[in-house]
């Protein structure tokens, strides 16, 4: 099992436990946040026993949250002929203000304490071209106003937190920063890429190729809920 604990990211993110072992677990990590009065999400992938560990999760108190369905495309037969948005400028985060630029829309309209908290986290992170993973953010007349990231690992490239500011969105932007993170993608020399969907997203995704795999499912515990 593979979990984190911060200030900003407390989750369960990939378990492949026998089943006979699953209850004891989820105790354990359960007891662990409640102890701290914290919240944590359960990440259950495509590989999890699905319905078995659910049901776990459910009868100790998570709640399910929601289902993405995970995509790929096999980069060489990437569909770029989409419309896309024209007065956008797109670019690599290569300094920390632009990082801070980037996390202001990612998250919007997050509360300013939250949003403090990831820029304290992420001035941690290498923004060099060498870094496995890679910001990219959009900008409408000089103004931010969508993000995307990648992650580099092996072969396969992962594309994030595709999110387009609410005023701005209906104008192709999103299908732009996908685009662009998966010629990237293609440029290093991968040959797939991978995404999950939001119900927004995932028809465009569709239409630049990227076909349905697997289902991906978040449950949440909070220690509010508990007492």
């Amino acid at each position: 099992m593979l979990w984190a604990e911060s200030e900003i990211v407390n989750a369960v993110l990939h378990t492949d436990l026998q089943l006979d072992t699953l209850p004891a677990t989820i105790e354990r990590v359960s007891s662990h946040f409640a102890q701290r009065e914290r919240g944590f999400q359960w990440f259950l992938g495509p590989s999890a026993q699905r319905q078995n560990y659910a049901d776990a999760l459910l009868a100790h108190g998570l709640e399910h949250d929601e289902d993405e369905p995970g995509m790929a495309v096999e980069l060489p037969a990437l569909q770029e002929d989409i419309p896309l948005a024209s007065n956008l400028t797109i670019l690599p985060v290569s300094n920390y203000e632009q990082l801070e630029q980037w996390i202001r829309v990612w998250l919007f309209p997050v509360p300013e304490e939250i949003v403090r908290k990831y820029i304290t986290a992420y001035a941690k992170i290498s923004l060099g071209a060498d870094s496995p993973l890679q910001f990219y953010l959009g900008l409408q007349d000089g103004q931010p106003v969508a993000t995307v990231c990648v992650f580099y690992d092996g072969s396969v490239a992962s594309i994030h937190y595709v999110v387009t500011l609410p005023e701005q969105r209906h104008q192709g932007i999103g299908g732009a920063m996908t685009l662009m993170a998966a010629r990237e993608a293609r440029a290093k020399g991968y040959r797939v890429a991978t995404l999950t969907a939001s119900p927004f997203g995932i028809n465009i995704y569709r239409r630049l190729g990227f076909r349905e795999y697997g289902t991906f499912s978040t449950y949440i515990w909070s220690p509010q809920e508990d007492m």
